[in-house]
């Protein structure tokens, strides 16, 4: 169990939202019998829900009555994406409507169970929500989400997150969007020559306004495989960006592409948490100094602290052969305790020459040492390997363009 608001704890395992009290005994009784708390079934609705995961990880099962509720699909659908894909949520509410039910599972819940309560109803339909999905049921895509935070503003972190998925997109074959989450400064649009797209301030403003078709016409195509949803707002402006917008912006596009990274400023961690909760992969760059020990680990111990189910990997940046101004390899993976996983080199020459050009670095300088590694960083976090069947894998295939010996289990472990 964690801290939630107040004096009430989030239970890992199961909490109930009800906002009736015949609800709360039936459902209480459920939890009893499951061996939890009675306080895991608490008098509140969505908004206390969504308050304590304002600060705290989603249980494996929740229970929410949205009884009360001026839009009920709008609020499953918000708490669905602030949820995320490890928590089952079910709705509860009086109204029985075979098109609601239809439309609040559409939101993303896995059911709707009408007032009053049963006991076997309970049983039932949480029992199913805890199995999952049949087995007979399609499997639905879902994109692979990779966050990339920068400990130290300069380190090049954007950069990197571009050429990432410029690579996905161009080189492994996976449809890749990049969101570039700072909004007056973000560089990702600029650095290929493109016009940064307009509505994404509109999009991250209200979830209530996210739908695919203003998503769509606020990215800007790169290419077939690669699109860029980012801003260039006023710098003399505050702008507000509700997490639950993103939350939902990313439920929305996981369907529609392979691969989507997102381009995080490391001051927006504390505001975007639920963001960081959906990734996969999250890595963190840092150049070897003291300064950049001292934050890596700050970082890294707030996304332990988050319960953040991602693989973190460490990539740093600006390295020098010859170590000038800046700590040993062995002093800094003991001060961050973690190793090292990407090591990418000084090459201002390869990069300024990309980006005057409005170009990513692979398409530049394909053969580059420091192309090299961000290549092989790709496919590491988008998890291409060889297939079981022995045909070549889209790695097989880059290394014999670039001239590379190793094969693609190799370069993918």
């Amino acid at each position: 169990m964690s801290f939630g608001n107040g004096n009430t704890l989030m239970n890992g395992e199961f909490m109930g939202f009800v906002v009736d009290d015949a609800s709360i005994v039936a459902l209480r009784g459920w939890a009893e019998r499951q061996g939890h708390p009675a306080a895991t079934v608490q008098q509140g609705g969505p908004d206390m829900f969504a308050q304590m995961l304002e600060s705290t990880t989603p249980p494996r099962l929740a229970v929410v009555d949205v009884d009360g509720q001026s839009d009920p699909v709008s609020t499953a659908a918000r708490l669905a994406g602030m949820c995320g894909r490890e928590c089952r949520l079910v709705i509860i509410g009086s109204v029985n409507d075979v098109a609601l039910y239809r439309r609040i599972v559409g939101a993303g819940a896995a059911d709707y169970l009408v007032k009053p309560l049963t006991a076997e109803q309970i049983n039932q339909s949480l029992a199913a929500a805890l199995r999952g999905p049949s087995a007979a049921q399609p499997t639905v895509k879902e994109s692979r989400i990779v966050a990339v935070i920068g400990a130290r503003g300069g380190v090049g972190a954007s950069t990197i997150a571009l050429n990432l998925g410029w690579i996905m997109a161009h080189e492994l074959g996976l449809t890749t969007a990049l969101l570039d989450l700072d909004l007056q400064f973000g560089t990702s649009a600029l650095a290929l020559d493109l016009e940064a797209g307009r509505g994404l301030r509109d999009i991250v403003g209200s979830p209530q306004r996210v739908d695919n078709l203003m998503i769509t016409s606020s990215m800007v195509a790169e290419s077939e495989n690669f699109s860029v949803l980012g801003a260039e707002e006023a710098v003399d402006e505050i702008i507000h960006m509700d997490g639950g917008a993103i939350t939902a912006l990313l439920k929305e596009m996981k369907s529609s592409v392979d691969v989507m990274i997102i381009d995080m400023p490391r001051h927006m961690i504390a505001a975007q948490k639920r963001a960081v909760m959906a990734a996969h992969e999250i890595v963190i760059v840092s150049d070897m100094s003291l300064t950049g020990i001292r934050d890596t680990l700050r970082i890294k111990n707030a996304l332990i602290g988050l319960g953040c189910p991602a693989t973190i990997t460490l990539v740093t940046a600006r390295t020098n052969a010859a170590g000038v101004g800046q700590i040993d390899r062995a002093v800094f993976e003991k001060g961050v305790q973690a190793k090292i996983d990407a090591s990418i080199a000084e090459d201002s020459a390869a990069f300024t020459a990309a980006s005057n050009s409005g170009k990513a670095l692979a398409e530049t300088a394909p053969r580059a040492s420091v192309t090299k590694v961000l290549r092989e960083l790709a496919g590491r976090l988008a998890k291409i390997e060889a297939t079981a069947t022995g045909k070549a894998s889209p790695f097989d295939k880059l290394f014999k363009v670039f001239g590379g010996k190793k094969t693609a289990k190799q370069a993918a472990s």
